[in-house]
This record gives structure tokens, C-alpha cells and sequence, in this order.
């Protein structure tokens, strides 16, 4: 009776302590899955090229390993995004998964389908003199975070 009473005390006292280190709002950054489709009318071969660099290149900077899916409807379609891939080779390389393919049922003529990891950051609050700080790691975890360059392995914990 003695030991249980004892080790029941213990639980108490190390969940007590254990709850001191976890008891800030919420976590200080959010990372997330994004999914964006865009769809193009080839009128201009040149100007459709250059939202498809602008997309591929903002995206990115926001994440180097998203998933990418590049459907096209017609030759027009596959000659704008082959040539808009040309000078890309090392975003295919990076990718998670990229996929360029015929579809004939779409109704434009080039539809590209992106899947990233988005970081979203708490904005930290300083310390005060005698009051709790209970973000107490804020600026160095969202230091390192923003530095992570798979942010979906910090989601799948791999």
C-alpha cells in the first residue's frame, strides 16, 4: 500500500513539474500542405512561359521539395511547358514528385497542379522582468524552423 501510495505522489509530482516546460498557448510556428491549380489559354506562347517561370520560381523559394503535376491538351500546350522547363532541371530533381502528362479533357490548354509546405510564424513576444515567459524558446525555434529545407518532415516526423 505503502509503494503505491508512493509512486501515485511521484506521478503527481514529475506530471507537475513535466506540465511547467509545456505550458505556452500553442505553438510558435504552423506548417501546413498548400494546394494551388492554375489553368491557362495559350495566346501568347511567351507570355504564358513567363507566368509559368514566375509560378515555378515563387514556389520555389517557399519550398523546394513540393509535388508538381503539369497536365497539357495539346501540342500548343506541351511545346509552352517543355520550353518553360528547359532551363529548370534541377526543380525536377528536387520535386517530391513531378509529373508532365496528356490530359484531353481538360477545357484549357495547360493546367498545372502544385502541392507545397507553407510556414506560417508566430510572432514572438520579449521578456518582461518578473513575469512568466512562457515562450520561452520562440525566437531561436522559428529561427530554426524557417532554415529547415524539407518543412514537411517536420510535419511526418521523418
Amino acid at each position: 500500500m505503502k509503494t503505491l501510495f508512493v509512486a501515485v505522489i511521484s506521478a503527481l509530482l514529475l506530471s507537475g513539474c513535466a506540465e511547467r516546460y509545456f505550458n505556452g498557448p500553442g505553438a510558435e510556428a504552423l506548417i501546413y500542405p498548400e494546394t494551388h491549380i492554375y489553368q491557362f489559354t495559350v495566346k501568347s506562347t511567351q507570355q504564358t512561359e513567363e507566368k509559368l517561370n514566375m509560378i515555378f520560381d515563387t514556389v520555389d523559394e517557399i519550398d523546394s521539395g513540393a509535388s508538381y503535376l503539369v497536365e497539357y491538351r495539346s501540342n500548343k500546350g506541351k511545346k509552352v511547358v517543355y520550353k518553360s522547363l528547359k532551363d529548370k532541371t534541377a526543380l525536377r530533381l528536387r520535386a517530391d514528385e513531378f509529373v508532365v502528362r496528356q490530359n484531353s479533357s481538360l477545357s484549357n490548354d495547360i493546367q498545372l497542379t502544385i502541392t507545397y509546405h507553407a510556414l506560417v510564424t508566430h510572432q514572438c513576444a520579449p521578456s518582461e522582468i518578473e513575469e512568466v515567459n512562457v515562450s520561452r524558446n520562440c525566437f531561436s525555434e522559428v529561427a530554426r524552423m524557417k532554415q529547415v529545407s524539407h518543412k514537411e518532415r517536420i510535419v511526418e516526423g521523418l
